[in-house]
């Protein structure tokens, strides 16, 4: 197996003997290291090798999985990822986006502007694929979207619901939002957004 470029991880496993007993053969027979051995071959060859070698790691990298999910997933070192990564010829991904610190990052993120002055929120939200309320992660705890994008606009804390003004049903505008006090002429409002969201939407 060594001969025919098997690895360290793929002799013990196939044959369950120990790493020092699969080093001592490799040592008596002049056998060099795997890596040594790919070096010298032509890169077509160094990939379908690796290829061969580490067939889930190539996968999960062509799919464009995360370094720390592949090692989660198959238990291999950072620097063998690194490694298949660099004989594939993959790119590097770009970094991970910084999660927003402060309310105010987190609103220029996620508070998308479109139409006639309308905002749709484009963050996370309290349920699956978007349906949900609108949730706001940020300085180290979590609340409503709405009621931030409210505190932003008009400069205090809402009173009660935070409800949308407009045509445009989930609009987050901060114009277009409107807590107790404004709704205080407006009644049908709290009965519109209980009937959309339930009664215990905030």
């Amino acid at each position: 197996m060594l001969t025919a470029g098997a690895t360290m991880r793929q002799v013990v496993a196939a044959l369950h003997v120990s790493h020092t007993s699969v080093t001592k053969v490799r040592h008596a027979r002049g056998i060099p290291l795997v890596s040594r051995a790919l070096a010298d071959r032509p890169p077509g060859e160094q990939r379908a090798a690796v290829e061969a070698r580490h067939p889930r790691i190539t996968a999960m990298l062509r799919a464009g999985a995360t370094l720390a999910r592949i090692q989660d997933e198959t238990g291999c070192a950072r620097e063998t990822i690194v490694r298949v990564r660099t004989a594939l010829g993959l790119p590097t991904p770009p970094p991970a986006a910084r999660p927003p610190a402060t309310v105010a990052e987190a609103l220029a993120r996620y508070v998308q502007p479109y139409g006639d002055h309308h905002a749709r929120w484009t963050g996370p939200t309290s349920r699956k694929r978007g349906q949900g309320q609108p949730q706001l992660w940020a300085e180290g705890g979590r609340g409503s979207a709405r009621r931030a994008i409210f505190r932003a606009h008009h400069g205090r804390d809402p009173d009660g619901h935070v409800l949308t003004t407009c045509t445009e049903p989930r609009c987050i505008a901060g114009p277009h939002l409107a807590d107790r006090i404004h709704r205080q002429g407006e009644p049908h409002l709290d009965a519109q957004y209980a009937a959309i969201f339930g009664p215990e939407a905030t």
